[in-house]
């Protein structure tokens, strides 16, 4: 299984969001969250080649940026134009 964490809450204010609701969506134009999902294998625990690790062994790995652009902060639009969808 992977897991994902995502650390937001440097947009706990919500005084910063847009006037749509909070403004975390995915690049597909998911705007509800539901465009991700996660599969539990069961028996994982007993399965000597899966590895585990604990939140602060995930959030110390990094990968260096590989493509040169800009990452942080808002967008105008997302990638392609892909429009956005709360439904």
């Amino acid at each position: 299984m992977y897991e994902v964490m995502w650390d937001t809450r440097q947009f706990n204010d919500k005084a910063i969001w847009p006037d749509k609701g909070q403004p975390l969506v995915y690049s597909m134009g998911d705007g509800t969250g539901y465009g991700q999902h996660g599969d539990y294998v069961f028996g994982g625990d007993r399965c000597s080649q899966l590895k585990t690790q604990t939140p602060e062994q995930a959030l110390a790995c990094f990968k260096k940026q590989t493509v040169k652009e800009a990452t942080e902060g808002w967008i105008s639009e997302l990638p392609g134009g892909m429009q956005v969808t709360y439904e």
